[in-house]
């Protein structure tokens, strides 16, 4: 019995994110990615990688395709580029928060 399943080789979703500002009060941030999707052999090894772990940003330079809602200070659209992602992932927890977010939306989910 063979089974299709056709799946595009990209894989859109939305980061959401909250970061506190100085009071302590969460402000929540959301922008959406555009990524290489990654069969899961792939991904397992790429997680795996030579033992000593997954730089998330690193990890995510190199899948991510376009990103949209990220603003500068004056709340012009910021055009995707690898040294615009590393700047946002300056932040401590955004790639981090990239990444799990990229390996929960990649794959399949169950559907009710």
């Amino acid at each position: 019995m063979a089974i299709k399943i056709v799946v595009s080789d990209k894989v859109g979703f939305k980061v959401k994110l909250a970061i506190n500002d100085a009071t302590g009060k969460a402000q929540s941030f959301e922008f959406g990615l555009t990524c290489k999707r990654l069969e899961s052999e792939v991904l397992h090894a790429r997680i795996k990688g030579d033992g000593d772990g997954v730089v998330f940003a690193d990890f995510m330079a190199e899948v991510i395709l376009d990103w949209t809602a990220v603003v500068d200070a004056d709340d012009a659209p910021v055009p995707y580029s690898e040294s615009a992602w590393r700047a946002l992932c300056k932040t401590p927890g955004v790639g981090k928060v990239s990444f799990d977010t990229y390996c929960r939306e990649v794959g399949a989910k169950e559907k009710n």
